[in-house]
């Protein structure tokens, strides 16, 4: 899965992506280093530390603050996204960095609660609680696509979210469900919920972005149960060349950035226990 989602980190942009971001405010901030590479800061009482070094000189981020954080597989994802820069740096598609600069720099002063507050309104109006009242074959692949993603997070999660058929009516959400939901946001440390929020936000949905935290479906699905009325309606009115095949890639760009920093921000000790066990 990993493998699946660096893959589609590093995905080429189109054409117009290109020739728009060519003429972006990054166009001009040309490579400055020649290396990059990650420095091991551990104060070696047990708390991990790592830095990302551009030609020996530590990362900053926007806030001038040292880009350090916990999990060495995050800084090393962090490391490629900038190795990955050609002759220009284009910010806009270091998703990892983002993140990690935004958690590190809190330019909006959140805390575990607020950002688990943001994360609970997506609840109410989740797209994979809406399921439509009309078009009979959109009923079906919705029942097919978006039932099992449901039924996985209530059963992953001990919950029973049912779906409403009507615009005019809400998701069956018990004060219950939504105190184990809250319980369960809040049991991420503070950058990993940095991770969620993106990902909710993405997708407009919390149903997929759980089922994609829990690996019970992959970024393809999440981004197609996002988008399954778009989809569906583009089979029927024709798809807009290149458009729709550019909205998905990007959404699929934004959850792969997502289940990764929330992955990476949860497993700081996924390397050592790996060479512990080698």
């Amino acid at each position: 899965m990993l493998r699946q989602v660096a893959t589609l980190l590093r995905g080429s942009p189109s054409k117009a992506i290109v020739g728009t971001r060519q003429n972006s405010i990054y166009a001009n901030l040309k490579r400055f280093y020649k290396s990059v590479s990650v420095a091991d800061d551990s104060d070696g009482n047990g708390n991990p530390s790592f830095a990302i070094l551009l030609d020996n000189r530590r990362l900053k981020s926007l806030g001038g603050n040292v880009l350090k954080v916990d999990s060495e597989p995050l800084a090393l994802a962090i490391a490629t996204e900038w190795d990955a820069q050609k002759e220009h740096i284009n910010k806009t598609h270091m998703r990892l960095t983002g993140l990690a600069f935004t958690a590190l720099d809190n330019p909006f002063h959140e805390t575990k609660e607020t950002l688990t507050d943001k994360i609970m309104e997506f609840l109410d109006t989740d797209t994979l609680l809406y399921f439509a009242d009309e078009q009979e074959s959109l009923v079906d692949l919705q029942k097919e696509k978006w039932a099992p993603v449901i039924k996985g997070v209530n059963d992953n999660h001990g919950i029973d979210i049912r779906a409403t058929q009507s615009i005019m009516d809400t998701p069956q959400i018990s004060d219950e469900d939504r105190l184990r939901i809250q319980r369960w946001l809040l049991s991420h440390n503070f950058w990993a919920l940095h991770g969620l929020q993106y990902g909710v936000e993405a997708a407009k949905s919390m149903m997929a972005m759980m089922a994609l935290n829990s690996h019970q479906i992959t970024v393809e699905e999440a981004a197609e149960a996002a988008r399954l009325e778009q989809i569906y309606q583009t089979k029927i009115w024709g798809n807009v060349e290149w458009s729709h095949d550019i909205e998905h890639q990007e959404l699929c760009t934004r959850l792969s950035a997502a289940v990764l920093f929330t992955y990476f921000n949860s497993n700081h000790a996924i390397v050592k226990k790996h060479e512990a066990s080698a």
